[in-house]
């Protein structure tokens, strides 16, 4: 914290978002535009004057790229160190890195970290959990497990939330 967009190597018309602030003056999420103004670099949106250092703040795209909803990942030369040194501590932990080759993301063994290519750390497999519960049904749904049960539910959830289309329920014989 504390850097002026020009020590983060931030430059006007760069599209910049902010992930931690000192002083609430700008929301995490916020994404801004940067334009020159006598020596500072401007924050468009709120038409003033500012150099960065009330917040952390991540690249989303350099000047004159083009920015798509699914580019998500930046290009290894557009990172900043921090980013950069993140990606190289995940690497050097063992985690699996990915590397954005023929429109899909491409586990790599050994990577180069080249200036044109977009790296990442391979996300973590969803965490899936099945669950069954049983019940019977008179005036209202009871849930107990007792030997007059008429029917089973099964449903998934996937990282702690429960899938809608997973949810099924059947009639048990008895």
């Amino acid at each position: 914290m504390n850097k002026t967009f020009a020590d983060l190597g931030y430059n006007a018309g760069d599209t910049v978002r902010c992930v931690e602030t000192t002083n609430g003056l700008y929301k995490i999420g916020e994404v801004l535009t940067l334009s020159d103004s006598s020596g500072y670099l401007r924050h468009v949106s709120a038409g003033r004057n500012f150099d960065g250092s009330l917040a952390t703040w991540e690249l989303v795209s350099r000047a004159g790229s083009t920015v798509t909803a699914y580019d998500e990942y930046l290009i290894w030369g557009d990172m900043t160190p921090e980013a950069q040194g993140a990606l190289l501590l995940a690497f050097h932990n063992k985690a699996t890195i990915q590397f954005y080759c023929y429109d899909e993301w491409t586990d790599i063994q050994d990577p180069s970290f080249t200036s044109h290519d977009k790296y990442r750390v391979k996300p973590a497999d969803p965490v899936v959990v099945t669950h069954e519960i049983f019940g019977r049904h008179d005036l209202f749904w009871y849930f107990m497990e007792y030997e007059q049960d008429t029917h089973k539910i099964t449903y998934n959830t996937i990282d702690g939330v429960i899938d809608s289309a997973s949810v099924q329920m059947v009639e048990i014989d008895k």
